[in-house]
């Protein structure tokens, strides 16, 4: 019993180290761009957003921008964004052969990884590797409402997921009921 009362507060903090709370505020980020100025993740507070964080030479994360793209152009005009940062090593100097390839029509950067760990709020004690692509929803109110690693099954079936997701947070809010009246 002692080794098992001892393992279980072990297990929590591991736990805790590792997972991020959801709902959760969508701290500060700032994601370099190609010819132009740093985006501000804050420019977009009001709006839905889906942001993926890629590797710009990972197959999957290529894969998916081209399901995004048809994505953004239905999901746009209902106040979602899209945006992807890119986070390996060389995305800086990858960058320009991937927007030429995959043409997404919403705004893709990088940022180091030291900052997409912290913005996850993946603790670096905990040694798993950060696949990708991994995914975030926020709410108009700047709320992290999901988060997927990479490793999940979301990305099995990519476009079903984010389109429930996405629906999910743009369905209208249901309006606090009324207290029953008493006589």
């Amino acid at each position: 019993m002692r080794l098992a009362t001892g393992i279980l507060p072990l297990a929590v903090l591991c736990g805790a180290l590792t997972a991020a709370d959801i709902p959760r505020t969508a701290s500060a980020l700032s994601i370099n761009r190609l010819n132009g100025p740093p985006l501000e993740l804050s420019t977009y507070r009001g709006k839905v957003v889906a942001l993926t964080f890629i590797y710009t030479t990972c197959t999957h994360c290529q894969a998916l921008t081209v399901t995004l793209n048809s994505l953004a152009a239905e999901y746009a005009p209902r106040g979602v964004q899209f945006v992807e940062c890119a986070f390996n090593a060389d995305a800086e100097t990858t960058m320009q052969q991937f927007l030429d390839r995959y043409h997404p029509p919403f705004p893709v950067g990088w940022a180091t990884d030291a900052i997409v760990r912290s913005f996850l709020q993946v603790s670096y004690i905990d040694t798993r590797p950060l696949y990708v692509p991994h995914m975030v929803f926020i709410d108009r109110a700047g709320m992290i409402r999901d988060d997927y690693r990479g490793e999940g099954d979301f990305f099995l079936k990519p476009e079903a997921n984010i389109r429930a997701e996405l629906e999910k947070l743009l369905a209208p809010k249901k309006p606090a009921s009324a207290p029953p009246s008493h006589p």
